[in-house]
């Protein structure tokens, strides 16, 4: 019989969203004050040395973590605790030989990297990431285990802990440095081996020294996290107590869990390994193909980007200029862009156990509903977040960087457009993790396969003179749009119920819109009366509020969502009482 124990769907993402809006709060201290020390250049290695650590460390982590969640979540419905332990200790022994692997092959690779990505630039910051894999590792073993448990504590308070140390590390570390190449130029030595004629070319010199000073504070925020993981394990435990192991089953032999772990696991590292080989493709075509823009059609892009980049950066070759760019398309519009797939990656962690338990046990109902919640509270998140970056993509980069007025410029543009595929990225992710909840681990790789082809076509064919960075936008919203029409194909044709996903996503959508469109609205009538920084905070607050008015007037809420957060019981009968519900 199942035990009743951990968090349900919207509970453990209640805490996952509340840690999530604190991580990523400190995480904007930590990257808007970086965005301002490091320029555009310094911002592309930064974000060259990331990508190639997310791909690496996808392989090593985020397969088996989900194959741990998900295991657990079954053995723990049929009251196998015996079990639960068992794949614990192998997942951490299996982890431990990968982080090192992982690392060990970043290392080996990095210079090949830099090298085929055309920015060579980035290969200190690549060597001071690399161990961050093996410590990612680690933390992976241990969130995987409790959120298979449906405890989601652990993961978030490590989240926490995590990124106060890379707030911590890394703004010092970046700052020293570029205090310690600033104090050179001006005492007449060298900066970094560089003779300096003017402070342009000292910052230029001690780019790719801060973003690996800066990438470092990454790496020792993973040591940090998990250190942190390993005590509360050790003094606090699972919650799996003497009486459950007493009456569980006998375990399974480790070599049967082992070869199933690694069955489950590896199809799941295959989708995530295409999801961040999605995100390397960006890396290699956009530099490659504004090297060759900048190459071939000089004048054109010229006309373009002059005014834009630095002349020093101009003058050092396509490649710099090429990186240039990059690195504010990556290092400005892609850090606010990224922020909603980190939030609606909350409800795919949690609907995964909730999913995988209530499909192993045969409650079709409860598969529905966990489903359709997920489907729902994503699109509440995605909508607004979609439509508001498209309507106020510039205004919002100003704000966070007012120093980087040339990196705003070129960003805002691709941000804009980039912003109407939100909606689409923001549901792959949860909906990925439903199906491998329904045991269909092997469907997410394929999708993502089919649309890494359709960004990778569409790059190449984008990013020229006329269109240039903005072709990566273009890219991004077909490659998710595949991948969401092929997911939601896939979970009908898995569980054959039927589900109404226009239905779902119309009222989300349409609210959405009304927010975006009301911030652009206060913005243009105000421009010019108001100051500009407080004028876009004035117009998202006065859109934050046209959206939840439009949620209550169209009954965008369902009680069965709001009856499993904290305290739902009693706002659901509030929002019935006032007919707000739908």
């Amino acid at each position: 019989m199942q035990k009743s124990k951990g968090q349900n769907l919207l509970r453990g993402a209640s805490v996952l969203t509340a840690s999530m809006l604190i991580v990523k709060l400190i995480g904007a201290v930590f990257k808007i004050p970086l965005g301002n020390i490091l320029n555009g250049s310094a911002m592309g290695y930064f974000n060259t040395a990331y990508n190639v650590f997310t791909m690496v460390y996808a392989f090593s982590t985020a397969g088996l973590p989900t194959a741990i969640a998900k295991m657990v979540a079954e053995q723990a419905a049929r009251g196998r605790w015996r079990d639960i332990r068992r794949i614990h200790d192998l997942s951490v022994k299996l982890f431990f030989f990968m982080g090192l692997a992982g690392t060990v092959l970043m290392a080996a690779f990095s210079k090949v990297y830099v090298t085929v990505a055309g920015n060579p630039g980035a290969l200190f910051s690549v060597l001071a990431i690399a161990p961050a894999i093996f410590f990612g590792c680690m933390m992976s073993a241990y969130r995987g285990y409790y959120e298979g448990l449906r405890n989601m504590t652990p993961t978030a308070v490590s989240q926490i802990v995590e990124v106060v140390a890379k707030l911590v590390f890394g703004l010092s570390l970046s700052v020293l440095v570029v205090m310690y190449g600033n104090a050179q130029f001006e005492a007449g030595k060298e900066v970094f081996g560089v003779l300096c004629r003017n402070e342009a070319e000292a910052t230029a010199a001690a780019a790719p020294y801060a973003s690996a000073a800066a990438i470092l504070g990454v790496t020792l925020s993973t040591l940090v996290g998990t250190v942190f993981l390993l005590l509360r394990h050790r003094f606090r435990g699972d919650e799996v107590t003497p009486e459950d192991l007493k009456y569980s089953p006998r375990a399974m032999r480790s070599q049967v869990l082992l070869v199933r772990l690694v069955k489950i696991a590896i199809p799941i590292s295959l989708g995530s390994i295409v999801m961040n080989v999605a995100q390397a493709v960006d890396t290699v075509t956009i530099i490659n193909c504004l090297e060759v823009a900048f190459r071939k059609f000089p004048s054109a892009m010229a006309e373009i980007f002059s005014q834009l980049i630095p002349a020093e950066v101009m003058a050092a070759g396509s490649g710099e200029a090429a990186n240039f760019v990059f690195g504010s398309y990556s290092g400005y519009a892609l850090s606010v862009f990224n922020l909603v797939p980190a939030f609606t990656s909350i409800f795919g962690k949690s609907a995964l156990p909730n999913v995988a338990t209530c499909w192993s046990s045969g409650d079709r109902k409860g598969t529905r509903v966990n489903i359709e919640s997920v489907v729902r509270m994503t699109s509440m998140i995605a909508a607004p977040a979609s439509f508001g970056i498209f309507f106020m993509a510039k205004p919002i980069l100003a704000l966070l960087y007012p120093k980087m007025a040339a990196e705003v410029a070129i960003a805002s543009g691709v941000l804009s457009w980039q912003g109407l595929s939100l909606v689409f990225l923001g549901l792959t992710v949860p909906l990925f993790a439903v199906l491998q909840g329904l045991g269909e681990v092997g469907l997410p790789p394929k999708y993502m396969l089919a649309g890494m082809a359709v960004k990778l076509g569409v790059n190449m064919i984008t990013i020229i003179p006329a269109v240039n960075v903005n072709g990566a936008a273009a890219g991004t919203g077909a490659c998710y749009v595949v991948i969401l029409i092929l997911s939601i194909r896939g979970i009908k044709q898995v569980t054959h119920i039927r589900f109404s996903f226009m239905r779902l996503l119309a009222k989300p959508l349409l609210c959405g819109f009304l927010c975006g469109f009301s911030a652009w609205g206060v913005y243009s009538l105000l421009t010019g009366i108001v100051s500009e920084r407080l004028l876009t905070l004035l117009a998202v607050a006065f859109a934050a509020m046209v959206y939840l008015l439009a949620l209550l007037l169209t009954k965008a809420l369902c009680r069965d969502d709001i009856i499993m957060l904290p305290g739902g019981e009693k706002f659901a009968k509030l929002l019935a009482k006032y007919h707000c519900l739908g």
